[in-house]
């Protein structure tokens, strides 16, 4: 049987859809068309904007002792520890974090210099990068007067523009797909960029030139229990490299902005590929 990796990202404390995503992968239609999953690849913001981060962190806690669980910092999740106000969160969100304790902090490993977690989490062997928002060195696109903005040009508040250029607001800093590959080819050859953050799926590819593919996938439809599936597969060229964007994981928050469903990722290997999962009503 095919083993894959399960991606997640931007969960934001909504429980029902972690379930939902976990019961969809584990169940025997999904496993036995795409595999099983061996490890988790988590791309960061479990925290802030839903009602149920104590149950979320509880999930992932459990899930540890059956699978390693690969974990990169988002942005809320450093809001919430750093007790920086940047969250939309509604007041029922805000008091269900409060009632987190130091049992549910642990999830995000303190380093030595009192900062939490990993900002980047690189595999070497299966040539994945793997970020919130984006790869680039803060030390080299941050201006030396940058003072309290400094943390906005970290990887977990990077974000992929939407322009030809690249630039810093108070969402952060806008990079463009070229810097990100340029980054990561000093680190991997042929390589899969994975990151999230900005709530839509993308996908590019890098060969002889940077061009964008997403919106040339054609999604087919798949019956998974209950649900009904929009799949999306990227197949991997191992001379190309790829950034892969995923989608809203936990959309209890964003309601009113208009999202309802939950997105995951799979990789598989064997051959290998980037499948993108959008689960409907």
């Amino acid at each position: 049987m095919t083993t894959l990796d399960l991606v997640i990202s931007d969960i934001h404390a909504d429980i029902d859809a972690l379930d939902k995503i976990l019961n969809v992968a584990s169940s025997k239609e999904f496993t036995k068309k795409h595999g099983k999953f061996s490890r988790i690849i988590n791309l960061g913001d479990i925290l802030e904007r839903g009602t149920h981060p104590k149950e979320v962190i509880a999930k992932l806690k459990s899930l540890e002792k059956s699978y390693p669980i690969l974990s990169v910092m988002g942005n809320h999740d450093e809001a919430f520890l750093y007790k920086r106000m940047v969250s939309g969160s509604s007041f029922a969100s805000m008091d269900a974090h409060t009632q987190l304790n130091d049992e549910d902090i642990s999830f995000f490993e303190q380093n030595s210099d009192g900062t939490f977690g990993k900002q980047e989490f690189m595999d070497q062997k299966n040539g994945l990068f793997c970020v919130h928002g984006g790869p680039l060195d803060p030390d080299k696109i941050m201006p030396k007067n940058a003072l309290d903005d400094s943390w906005l040009y970290q990887r977990t508040w990077q974000r992929l523009t939407d322009e030809d250029f690249e630039f810093f607001n108070y969402y952060g800093y806008h990079y463009k797909a070229s810097s990100a590959f340029a980054e990561v080819k000093k680190h991997l050859k042929n390589h899969i960029i994975l990151c999230g953050h900005q709530h839509l799926e993308a996908a590019m590819v890098q060969d002889s030139h940077i061009h964008e593919i997403y919106s040339a996938l054609r999604p087919t439809k798949e019956k998974i229990s209950d649900h009904i599936l929009d799949t999306r597969e990227i197949e991997i060229n191992p001379s190309s490299n790829y950034l892969i964007r995923l989608g809203l994981g936990g959309p209890e928050g964003y309601y009113r902005n208009g999202s309802t469903v939950p997105h995951f990722a799979i990789v598989e290997y064997n051959p290998k590929k980037v499948v993108l999962f959008t689960i409907n009503p």
